[in-house]
C-alpha cells in the first residue's frame, strides 16, 4: 500500500502506512517524520486516502524577497514569530549581503521585551492575582437551583488588602466616583 507514496521530502526516504487498531499514520523510514494520526472508524481505505493527501501535499516556501523581509522587520514581531524568522533565514538562498541586515534587525526585534503590559505591571503583581484568582476556582462550587445553575463560592477570611478594602466600605471612605453600596 505504501509503494505509491512519493518519497520524503526532507531526506527523500521511502514513506510507510502505519495502522494500528484505532488510527493510522504515513511515516518516513529514514527521519521518521510522520502525518498526523487518522481515526480508522471508517476503513484502512479511507484513511489511507486522507493520510496519502496530507502527505503528497508539498508546501515549499517561496524564498524570502527583499521588499517581503522589510515589512516583517518594520512589523512587530514577538517570540509566536521566531519560528517564521528561522525558516525565513533557512530558506534563503542567495542574496546575504542584501538580506543579512534585515535578518540582523528581525533578531533584534525578536531580542526586545515583548509586550507594554510586562512594563506596567511587575511579575509579582500578576502572580498575587493568578493566586486569588485559583483561591477563587478552589471555593467555587455550581449549585442547582430551580433547575438552573448558580456559582457559589465558600466564604473565606479576608487577607490584607482585601480587608482594608472592607473596613473602607464600612466605613463610608469612598471616593465621589465610586457607588456607596453593592446591594
Amino acid at each position: 500500500m505504501s509503494e505509491d507514496l512519493l518519497n520524503c521530502a526532507h531526506c527523500d526516504s521511502q514513506p510507510r502506512f502505519i495502522a494500528n487498531r484505532f488510527e493510522a499514520v504515513i511515516a518516513c523510514t529514514g527521519c521518521g517524520i510522520t502525518t498526523p494520526p487518522q481515526s480508522l472508524d471508517a476503513g484502512h481505505e479511507q484513511a489511507y486516502a486522507v493520510l496519502r493527501g496530507i502527505w503528497e501535499l508539498r508546501v515549499r516556501p517561496l524564498p524570502s524577497d527583499r521588499h517581503e523581509l522589510s515589512g516583517l522587520v518594520r512589523k512587530e514581531l514577538t517570540s509566536a514569530d521566531l519560528g517564521s524568522v528561522l525558516a525565513l533565514i533557512a530558506n534563503n538562498e542567495d542574496n546575504w549581503a542584501e538580506h543579512g541586515p534585515l535578518f540582523a534587525a528581525m533578531a533584534a526585534r525578536l531580542l526586545r521585551q515583548e509586550h507594554p503590559v510586562q512594563e506596567l505591571m511587575p511579575p509579582e503583581t500578576m502572580l498575587r492575582d493568578a493566586s486569588r484568582y485559583r483561591q477563587l476556582l478552589r471555593r467555587a462550587r455550581i449549585l442547582q437551583i430551580d433547575g438552573r445553575p448558580w456559582i457559589y463560592v465558600t466564604p473565606f477570611e479576608a487577607h490584607g488588602a482585601l480587608a482594608e478594602v472592607a473596613d473602607d466600605l464600612a466605613a463610608g471612605d469612598l471616593g465621589p466616583d465610586e457607588p456607596q453600596s453593592y446591594a
